[in-house]
C-alpha cells in the first residue's frame, strides 16, 4: 500500500501580546481569548492529523 497525502488544514494565527499598551481591559481580554481559541484549534488539527497518520501506518503493517 502507498500513502495517499490528504493535506493539512491551514492553521490559525496566534499572536503574542506586547506589554505596555494603554488599552481597555476588555479589548486585551478579547484578543487573549481569541488567541487561546486559535491555539486550541491548531492543536486539535495537529492531533487529528497525527491520529490519521498513525492509522495509515497501522494499515500498512
Amino acid at each position: 500500500m502507498s500513502y495517499t497525502a490528504t493535506g493539512v488544514q491551514a492553521l490559525f494565527p496566534v499572536y503574542l501580546e506586547r506589554m505596555g499598551r494603554q488599552e481597555a481591559a476588555d479589548a486585551v481580554n478579547s484578543r487573549i481569548a481569541q488567541n487561546e481559541n486559535n491555539l486550541n484549534q491548531n492543536l486539535t488539527i495537529l492531533y487529528e492529523k497525527l491520529l490519521e497518520l498513525e492509522q495509515a501506518l497501522a494499515r500498512q503493517e
